[in-house]
């Protein structure tokens, strides 16, 4: 499966229920495990070296490109490889010939077959260590809406700053935890919403 390529593979939402047969295949055959800890920590191999992204993901290219064809390298990115991960730095650092991708089942994707709809109308904005800058914008044309969130910008927050920018009359849906045993889903609008508190790892629609 590797031959001379590193492989970025999507490792899903989170519960290894989810992870494509074809990865976990590749993850077994790899070397070296690459990706952030949370990621990593649902793999369980001892044998493996691991590379975590915190604190020098500047090292992880060289890296790379050190033992590009030596070693099995897996890079392990949460939901799909495609969508917000680290394979846009890949592409833009390495020929396609070097790499292989493998996909996984996104957040996105599970979060809009938790409630019945389809997702191919949906604007998919990323707030994982980003400012709204087009989000009020977006808000105003789009049905749907799909938020990456992070810890510095929750579902609350998102709330009051729709609110306080004059975005009214939309649905919330936000998603706690997915896919894993304490996963929560809240079906509310932006007022009740705003209210709320003590949020964890969280995606969210907002729609009309």
């Amino acid at each position: 499966m590797f031959k001379n390529t590193v492989q970025i593979i999507g490792t899903g939402p989170g519960n290894r229920d989810y992870l494509l047969p074809i990865a976990k295949k590749a993850i077994e055959e790899a070397d070296c495990l690459m990706g952030a800890r949370r990621v990593l920590s649902q793999f369980n191999y001892p044998k493996k070296e691991k590379v975590y992204f915190e604190g020098h993901i500047d090292k992880i290219t060289p890296f790379i490109k050190n033992n590009l064809g030596e070693k099995k390298i897996a890079v392990l990115v949460s939901g799909d490889a495609g969508l917000y991960s680290f394979l846009g730095k890949i592409s833009r650092a390495f020929k396609k010939k070097d790499y292989a991708v493998i996909s996984g089942i996104s957040s996105l994707q599970l979060a809009f077959a938790k409630i019945g709809e389809s997702w191919e109308d949906a604007k998919i904005i990323s707030l994982h260590g980003r400012k709204p800058q087009n989000l009020i914008e977006e808000a105003k044309n789009s049905r749907k809406m799909f938020l990456f969130l992070d810890a510095k910008f929750p579902p609350q927050k998102v709330a009051r700053y729709l609110l306080d920018k004059g975005i009214k009359n939309k649905q919330a849906f936000v998603f706690e935890n997915l896919s894993y045993p304490n996963e929560r889903i809240i079906a509310t609008d932006l007022k009740n919403l705003s209210k709320m508190d003590g949020f964890a790892l969280c995606v969210m629609i907002i729609k009309k």
